[in-house]
């Protein structure tokens, strides 16, 4: 895996290579695993996992130790917070 944005992204013609929000694949880049993840998963014989950051929504790798204290530290229950927030704003017109 190269990068997942190599795939996916197509930069426009005037040079830019930044993503902002509101660029239709802004979303899609913060869920992207950091190019890093390998080295980092490979620290940990344990396992690892890929945790969202609450308030950037950036992906990061957690090794055992590090998940935990996503989990039980209060990051994971403020990412749920924010989940359920931007799940309240959208209306279903089903």
């Amino acid at each position: 895996m190269t990068s997942c944005l190599a795939n996916r992204i197509q930069y426009p013609d005037d040079g830019r290579v930044i993503i902002l929000p509101g660029d239709p694949s802004f979303d899609w880049t913060l869920t992207c695993p950091p190019p890093n993840w390998r080295q980092a998963a490979a620290k940990d014989p344990d396992g690892f996992a890929f945790v969202v950051e609450p308030g950037s929504g950036l992906v990061r790798v957690a090794t055992a130790t590090d998940l935990e204290e996503y989990l039980y530290g209060g990051e994971y229950d403020e990412r749920l917070d924010e989940i359920d927030e931007a799940e309240d704003g959208l209306e279903w017109d089903g």
